[in-house]
């Protein structure tokens, strides 16, 4: 399964906490900054539509501040060790083995850091010669920049005390509970793996080793020769390049160094090094410093509010208030309480930790059989990242460039499809099977009606942010800046901002928000190495070529999703496919839309679909009573449902393209 590496662990070294001490202040300062961001475009909103005209310039505002305030998350970032990485094979490697591994791709990353931080910097001093200002305001944008460059560079000192650390770590090996974290890691692996290193990982870690120094020796004896056999094979050089990549995910390498370091000099072997220094360079800034941009931290910060404010325990109270009365009113009440948390939040995986740490202990203590108690959770979980406003939907129109709002939009039938489809499914089980949930009781009087008034706040967010959205009354980052705002302010009248939960919050927006941001600045290189071996337009031509419909096509797609998403995070399925996927569903006539939130869909699938789905093993850990198998159990017909609602969004695309049409 794929995690953020977080070394959360019982003893940390003293390196170790004192980075987490030196680099809080300034994830502190960028939080508060994306705040006051989003304080100041509300401002600019309601003078807006009051009349009194809006604040000039917000675009440069927040295109400038809040570059400056992502970049600031990253150093406390990489102190915790978020960077994303495929825990696939992690369980077949022992304690020595992993923690090599771990010390090389903390060297990776390092590389990679430096590399960005290097051009980040040279570009900024290009743009304060140039005296390059903001077009309103005037605003030194080289300043801004360097600014960037300059924390990029805090990021790189990080690293490179986590390299020392890791290299420490591969080096010795305390005795166990005398060894920090060591203790913890080799405990962990030598449960998964038996102490012991299985011959397919020792057999690609060899080959793998074996590719890459050959590669290396030949690409720095001969570059430019090894540039022109590269240009004239295209395809199979390509091919190589993706084996590569796959062979560093499996062997836990960081996924935005990964696609980072090969984009990079994938890029140079097409087109030489200084294109492929320059898109190191631009590319980032012009995405680091897109106001548009702002949404996706934004919606961040507004489901981290979300939590402290407790309003999942509103939504699901609210959810059971009004189904507890028929049978299995539970665990419909739970996919109504995922759906409405989810509307909020945006996470899946969020969404499914929170409901399996709330519902489950109520459903078994009322009765209901376990599988279908973790079953409801953990399709419930999936509605987290469908109904918007979801940050896996964010990333795909940041990738692709298409409209956050349209997307946002076009998820609400998929969305409320799923819920009604989970709900008829906990129907059916029910009914075939009585001994699976209690008779339903009657709640007390008035439960209904006090439910609703204390989950109305949650309904008027989730109408303000989204029903603003469609209406044309907000942008999608304004819209964005409403939500984070809106879900502060009721996290403060409710009394829930005390010290620890600011650091709650502090925590989990700088972890999320570095770990998408070092994925986009990896796939931005990597896209346009794709683009530039023009692989997409080869594969749109060969597929053109064949005597097949292009439902097949999609067909074929959809089992690699599934597959994928079985195994993989939302966020490295799309950093890694999108850049090739999305130009062969363009050319076949596909709507980017509709593509997008079917990609979603089957993605969100994946994480339900026995037996690597993510969401059972989150629900295995909040109960670990309850055998694996009977999770599975629980989980198929819900995997049945969502295989129908997939057919129904493929064969039916105005189901996802009717709404935003009216926008």
């Amino acid at each position: 399964m794929p995690h953020p590496q977080t070394d959360i662990l019982p003893r940390k070294p003293v390196i170790d906490v004192v980075l987490h001490r030196v680099t809080r202040p300034l994830a502190f300062a960028g939080v508060l900054g994306m705040l006051a961001v989003a304080a100041i475009t509300v401002i600019a909103v309601g003078l807006r539509w009051s009349g009194l005209g809006g604040l000039a310039a917000m675009n440069e505002i927040t295109g400038m501040l809040f570059a400056v305030a992502i970049a600031a998350t990253l150093p406390a970032a990489t102190a915790q060790r978020v960077h994303l990485r495929i825990d696939l094979l992690g369980g077949m490697m022992g304690p020595r083995v992993r923690r090599m591994m771990d010390f090389l791709g903390s060297v990776l990353l390092l590389l990679f850091v430096t590399l960005l931080a290097r051009e980040v910097y040279a570009y900024s001093g290009r743009l304060i010669s140039g005296g390059r200002t903001t077009t309103i305001l005037g605003w030194p944008v080289g300043q801004f920049v360097r600014a960037v460059g300059v924390l990029l560079w805090a990021t790189v000192a990080v690293q490179a005390v986590i390299c020392a650390l890791d290299l420490r770590r591969m080096a010795l090996r305390a005795p166990a509970g005398n060894a920090g974290d060591d203790s913890a890691c080799d405990a962990a692996c030598d449960a998964a793996s038996g102490g012991r290193t299985h011959p397919l990982v020792w057999g690609l870690l060899l080959g793998t080793a074996v590719a890459v120094a050959w590669l290396v020796w030949w690409g720095w004896g001969d570059f430019r020769g090894m540039s022109r056999v590269v240009t004239s094979a295209p395809l199979a050089s390509v091919g190589v390049g993706f084996a590569l990549l796959w062979a560093a995910l499996l062997l836990l390498f960081p996924v935005s160094a990964v696609m980072g370091v090969m984009g990079l000099v994938g890029t140079a072997l097409f087109l030489n090094w200084r294109p492929a220094w320059s898109v190191l360079s631009s590319e980032t800034v012009g995405f680091v410093t897109n106001p548009q941009v702002a949404a996706l931290p934004l919606f961040l910060l507004m489901g981290s509010f979300a939590m402290v404010a407790g309003l999942s325990d509103d939504v699901y109270r609210l959810a059971r208030a009004g189904l507890g009365r028929f049978r299995g009113g539970l665990a419909l009440a739970t996919v109504g309480g995922c759906a409405g948390f989810g509307a909020v939040t945006g996470s899946s995986l969020a969404t499914v930790a929170t409901f399996g740490r709330i519902s489950l202990p109520q459903m078994r203590a009322a009765g209901y059989s376990p599988a279908l108690a973790s079953g409801t959770v953990a399709a419930g979980g999936t509605l987290g990242a469908l109904i918007p406003p979801s940050a896996p939907i964010i990333l795909f129109a940041l990738l692709t460039e298409a409209s956050i709002g349209q997307l946002f939009v076009a998820a609400v039938i998929p969305g409320l499809m799923a819920a009604a489809l989970y709900m008829g499914t906990i129907a059916l089980v029910v009914r075939m099977t009585p001994g699976a949930a209690p008779l339903p009781q009657p709640g007390p009087p008035g439960e209904l009606r006090a439910a609703f008034a204390k989950a109305g706040p949650v309904s008027v967010l989730f109408g303000t942010v989204i029903g603003g959205l469609y209406a044309g009354v907000f942008t999608a980052t304004e819209s964005a800046a409403v939500g984070a705002i809106g879900a502060f302010v009721m996290a403060l009248w409710r009394g829930k901002l005390n010290r620890r939960e600011i650091l709650s919050v502090m925590g989990e927006t700088t972890a999320i928000t570095a770990m998408i941001y070092m994925l986009i600045f990896g796939a931005l290189v990597f896209s346009f190495f794709v683009g530039a071996s023009q692989l997409p337009e080869t594969l749109t031509r060969m597929v053109g070529a064949l005597d097949v419909t292009p439902l097949l096509i999609i067909a074929i797609l959809l089992v690699m999703y599934l597959l994928l998403g079985s195994v993989m995070d939302s966020f490295a399925i799309m950093i890694i496919t999108v850049p090739i996927v999305t130009p062969l569903i363009l050319g076949m006539g596909y709507d980017l839309i509709w593509w997008g939130i079917i990609m979603l869909v089957v993605v969100e699938t994946g994480l339900i679909t026995p037996p690597f789905g993510v969401n059972l093993f989150v629900i295995r850990s909040v109960q670990p009573d309850v055998p694996l198998g009977t999770v599975f159990k629980g989980a198929l017909p819900f995997v049945l449902s969502d295989f129908l609602r997939l057919a129904v969004l493929v064969l039916f695309p105005a189901l996802v393209l009717w709404l935003p049409s009216q926008m």
